[in-house]
């Protein structure tokens, strides 16, 4: 039986960058990554437990079988978390989260406060909840859409303007969906988010395809470079994780 956990370590062991560097050279390797004999070998299971693992038939490795397998397949710090959620999932409850609308309403006054500098707080769906007038005017055509309709990686994915407005779309769409997956680590189940999820694979291919890699990565922070109406600017973003992971905070800063 499919399950989440399979299908992650699936996905991950298929990264071509995991090939051993005689691969290439042997001529008798048809798929990239890592063959399930690999991945057991390096994490020091059996090639019938990690099998089991892959199809749904095991599904609660220990901590020390994860943390085995994170380091046979290369998982960053956010990849490796992610798999301790799903080697756990289950329905979990979501009454932490519905305190977050009130804290999204008390982020406005904050954004606010950090004008000129553009800032906004997406929720774990990345929706837009609270955001400045110079964080709106980021995302070209959000003021034209109504509060409940913002959400970044649609636009990101959906929207021709994303291209043109961030230099490095690629890297920035990219990062949401690997965004997008980090944030619902604890319940990928969960309708809202299989909602939007279902939604942007019929309307994106590069969603479908970036999101079936099972890469997960919460945003931090980096440089990028900015379409406005004077040229190209180069901004830096810093993005606050609030303590319950629901909430986060993005700031856009001058590049120094």
């Amino acid at each position: 039986m499919p399950s989440e956990l399979g299908d992650f370590l699936r996905a991950r062991r298929a990264d071509a960058s995991l090939a051993p560097a005689h691969a290439n050279d042997s001529g008798r390797r048809r798929l990239p990554g890592l063959r399930r004999e690999e991945v057991a070998t390096a994490a020091g299971i059996s090639v019938d437990y990690y099998t089991r693992l892959e199809q749904g038939r095991e599904s609660n490795p220990s901590e020390s079988v994860v943390n085995a397998l994170a380091r046979a397949l290369h998982l960053s710090p956010d990849a490796r978390e992610h798999l301790l959620h799903l080697r756990r999932a289950g329905p979990s409850s979501r009454a932490a989260r519905a305190e977050s609308a009130p804290l999204g309403a008390r982020m406005s006054a904050m954004v606010d406060a950090l004008s000129p500098n553009p800032a906004y707080v997406l929720d774990r769906l990345s929706n837009m909840v609270a955001v400045n007038a110079e964080g709106l005017a980021l995302y070209d055509g959000f003021a034209e859409l109504a509060p409940e309709d913002r959400n970044t990686c649609r636009y990101l994915l959906t929207d021709p303007r994303a291209r043109q407005v961030f230099v490095e779309w690629e890297p920035i769409a990219r990062g949401a969906v690997a965004q997008l997956r980090a944030a619902n680590s604890d319940d990928l189940r969960n309708p809202d988010l299989q909602a939007i999820v279902h939604e942007l694979r019929d309307r994106s291919p590069q969603f479908a395809e970036w999101w079936g890699e099972h890469v997960v990565e919460r945003r931090r922070g980096s440089v990028t470079h900015i379409r406005t109406d004077t040229g190209v600017v180069a901004r830096q973003y810093e993005v606050l994780h609030l303590p319950d992971e629901t909430l986060r905070m993005t700031l856009w800063l001058p590049a120094t």
